[in-house]
């Protein structure tokens, strides 16, 4: 499945690739992400992998954020981004109330909650919006032109122009948005195989985000916050965990969704089936009541089995129903995304997004390596 000289090619691109900014190691970032948690979004076909653009424009928003907000350079000019992104990014510190003195990460998570909630003002959906055309103009005439060598293709968008796209007021920016409206760009299969079986080992020591750190350390003598930054964009240190959310949503009765025992009260643990640790998500179908004890004494950061989930996914499917009835926006694009995919015909298929939980968690028990949880 490996192919060889494919990993030569990724090696190179990392360690020789000239670079006149960080952009080429946040797009190979961005695309290890892609390849490893959205496979069902992802169309093998003539040898080529195609992703959709939209999940590399989230990741880069996100990522070049805290940049951005403490005005720290990622190219050689010394400037962050171009002067038209940045402008964006500051209307959006506007309009979030978000003052350059407090700390980034307190200005992370808001800004990160407002990118993903269908609820935000017009106004600030449109700046998210036009954000997103810049960000994706940037990726596809920059580093995906640019990475590689003459020899062979790498990155191949459809798209390098994005003036048609439209956003209206029926419309919801969202990653569903996002990923329906700017297409796709392809990688040949064999580089696709190497990121989602390798991702993690190319994040390593000499590889993508020490580079990334290095480069950002080179243009950016002596500013002591650029010490931690990349390291938490990079894990789960920032510690993005909001279930509330969740605690609002269920019912009186509740059951443990592991052991089916009652839950009381307050005493109970909201659950990341597939760890954040991990996974990095809280998207309302990852997040369910457990109990307090097995949850931390058993499951801990351990990835559900198939056999598992399949055992207790009636009682999943129970309490999807009731996030799907109490915020449906936003459930049915958490699901759309993460588990079913575009094809209309899969909407509101909970049995099917149950099959695709299960892929993911075969994913992580056999081909990453991760601890599997049974009961």
């Amino acid at each position: 499945m490996i192919n060889i000289e494919a990993l030569r090619q990724i090696n190179y691109i990392i360690e020789y690739d000239s670079t006149s900014s960080t952009y080429k190691y946040v797009l190979l970032k961005s695309v290890i992400n892609a390849s490893q948690k959205y496979d069902h979004l992802i169309n093998i076909e003539n040898g080529r992998a195609n992703i959709p653009l939209g999940l590399i424009i989230e990741q880069w928003i996100i990522d070049y954020m805290p940049f951005v907000f403490k005005n720290i350079a990622q190219q050689n000019n010394k400037s962050v981004l171009d002067r038209p992104i940045t402008t964006i990014y500051d209307k959006i510190f506007e309009l979030l109330n978000l003052d350059k003195s407090v700390e980034w990460e307190y200005a992370y998570i808001q800004f990160s909650k407002a990118l993903q909630n269908p609820n935000v003002s017009i106004e600030l959906s449109k700046e998210f919006f036009k954000l997103s055309k810049k960000i994706a103009t940037k990726i596809v005439t920059m580093p995906m032109r640019y990475t590689g060598t003459s020899d062979y293709e790498f990155f191949t968008p459809n798209k390098y122009k994005f003036g048609e796209i439209k956003f209206s007021h029926n419309d919801i920016f969202n990653s569903n948005f996002l990923i329906v409206s700017f297409d796709t760009f392809s990688i040949s299969e064999q580089h696709y195989n190497i990121f989602r079986y390798l991702g993690q080992t190319l994040y390593g020591t000499s590889t993508i985000i020490s580079k990334w750190k290095q480069k950002t350390d080179s243009l950016n003598a002596n500013q002591e916050v650029t010490k931690n930054i990349i390291d938490k964009l990079s894990g789960d240190t920032l510690e993005i965990r909001e279930t509330n959310t969740i605690r609002n949503l269920l019912p009186d009765n509740k059951i443990c969704v592991w052991s089916g025992k009652e839950l009381r009260g307050d005493n109970y643990d909201v659950d990341h089936v597939l760890p954040f640790s991990v996974w990095f998500n809280n998207d309302l179908w990852n997040m369910l009541p457990t109990d307090r004890r097995l949850n931390q004494q058993q499951k801990k950061h351990k990835i559900p089995t198939r056999k598992l989930i399949e055992k207790r996914a009636n009682i999943i499917i129970n309490y999807w129903h009731d996030y799907q009835k109490a915020m449906p926006i936003l459930f049915n694009s958490q699901l759309s995304v993460a588990l079913l995919g575009q094809d209309s015909k899969k909407e509101n298929n909970l049995e099917l997004a149950i099959e695709s939980l299960c892929k993911k968690s075969d994913y992580l028990i056999y081909d990453r390596g991760h601890e599997k949880f049974e009961i």
